[in-house]
């Protein structure tokens, strides 16, 4: 009877064991759990515990948008967003059929907060770097970013022959950037460059012009825009230093099905060429570099 009981014990933990390999495990806060299909939510702090927010098509979608971030998004005279991102996530909510509201700002720790705890759901233009995936659920990509480095016309000193050449010309150089933002993450492990934060690029191509910072990286398209629209004595040089893949983020303290339909309405959108067809007609043509 004890031989039976000790069989039958072998034949369940090698049958436990056996299901226990087909599942795939992932490690959240010290924790092990069974890997699911949908976005891993994580939460942290007083956050912790709380229900997840459930946004259904007919709730408004609070989604935030850089105000000074011409021509990709930006706030117009007529107090209303326009750009490529704006005209994009419309596509996507009218695709999802979700009822959605574009709240403009212009420092993103005045609303970093409210877009942690929920209160906004999610943000335009969120470049797929480490430091943003631990904060926030991220769409699919739809396009790469290019930043190059602005500098003072007549800068002749920066050397412009490579990346590494440029960034190497930075060294013991004031060097405006985003608080906190990806490019601050990625020239933050060379000390010997002397990073200035502002609430935005713009603020700091601002400061740039003015003679109080020595190279700004930025999107190319955004330093000119504002290079012309306000007569800054400011030009990009050399190639770009960093590239990115962009997306749209959303709060963590949102149920990922929300992310899920997002990326199923950007996937039909991207598919059928209409996402292309918008942004050659801001950009001109869309290169192979440009595309994820």
């Amino acid at each position: 009877m004890v031989r039976k009981q000790i069989a039958l014990i072998t034949i369940l933990l090698i049958m436990v064991l056996s299901n226990c390999s087909k599942e795939k495990l992932f490690i959240v806060e010290d924790k092990v759990h069974e890997k699911k299909d949908e976005p891993v939510v994580e939460r942290s702090g007083d956050e912790r515990g709380k229900p997840l927010i459930v946004i259904s098509p007919s709730d408004i979608l609070e989604i935030l948008v850089r105000a000074d971030g011409a021509p990709g998004m930006y706030l117009g005279e007529d107090d209303q967003v326009h750009g490529f991102y704006v005209d994009l996530d419309r596509m996507v909510m009218e695709e999802m059929g979700q009822a959605y509201h574009f709240f403009p700002y212009r420092d993103i720790g005045a609303v970093y907060q409210k877009i942690k705890s929920g209160e906004y759901h999610s943000a335009l233009s969120v470049p797929d770097v480490p430091d943003y995936r631990a904060i926030f659920n991220l769409s699919r990509p739809y396009e790469i970013l290019h930043y190059v480095t602005f500098v003072q016309k007549g800068n002749r000193a920066i050397k412009v022959s490579s990346a590494k050449e440029i960034i190497k010309s930075l060294y013991g150089k004031k060097v405006g950037v985003q608080t906190q933002g990806h490019i601050y993450q990625a020239l933050r492990e060379y000390k010997e460059i002397e990073l200035v934060e502002y609430e935005t690029t713009t603020k700091a191509l601002e400061a740039l012009n003015e003679g109080l910072l020595y190279a700004v990286p930025d999107v190319k398209r955004i330093g000119e825009y504002y290079s012309l629209q306000k007569g800054w004595e400011i030009e990009p040089v050399g190639d770009p230093i960093l590239s990115h893949e962009i997306t749209t983020a959303f709060s963590k303290a949102l149920d990922p099905s929300i992310v899920l339909r997002y990326n199923s309405a950007l996937k039909r959108i991207i598919d059928d060429g209409r996402r292309t067809a918008l942004w050659e007609s801001y950009f001109g043509p869309m290169r192979e570099r440009d595309i994820p």
